[in-house]
């Protein structure tokens, strides 16, 4: 009976040591679409996912009142249109035509990133849209031979100004090994 005690305790220890580990490596990356990324300080798993998207994080700071969503998409190979359609798509989420503030190749070509202005209309798709003044959008479409993949972080624009950089480091670390 102490054998059988004794390799229960190893197998729970070992089973408790194994989910801990799990946990660990959950908190540190995050997987969209073949591609995994590094969840850094700030940042942590959202407790529900968008309609349609693979996931997402929430980046929350001393400096920014609430947390800002960064949710993921991935369709598939050859799915969810290209570059430039996806960008006006989101361009036009702005009523009266966004403030380009930046858009730039990241990673040596692989990420095209764009940060928007203006008065955004959140959403659904085909239904009742709601104005956000003075909010910002940051977009990145991560090329992968398993499709691309779509971030998309929205909100207050003073809010979003102060998370760039940790967009940005979020985004690259998909191909940062």
């Amino acid at each position: 009976m102490n054998f059988t005690r004794s390799r229960f305790f190893v197998f729970l220890l070992a089973a408790l040591t194994f989910n801990a580990v799990s946990a660990e490596e959950k908190k540190s990356t995050f997987k969209a679409g073949g591609l995994q990324f590094a969840v850094t300080e700030g940042w942590t798993a959202k407790a529900k996912a968008r309609a349609m998207s693979a996931g997402g994080l929430t980046y929350k700071i001393a400096e920014i009142k609430e947390g800002l969503d960064a949710d993921f998409y991935h369709f598939g190979e050859g799915q969810g249109g290209s570059v430039e359609a996806n960008i006006a798509r989101w361009k036009g989420q702005f009523e009266g035509g966004p403030k380009e503030v930046e858009s730039a190749k990241l990673a040596g070509g692989k990420i095209d990133f764009l940060h928007l202005e203006g008065t955004f209309m959140s959403g659904p798709p085909f239904g009742k849209k709601t104005p956000n003044k003075d909010y910002a959008m940051l977009g990145a479409i991560i090329a992968h031979e398993g499709g691309p993949v779509f971030v998309k972080l929205t909100g207050p624009k003073d809010e979003v100004a102060k998370a760039i950089v940790a967009f940005k480091v979020l985004v690259e670390s998909a191909y940062k090994k």
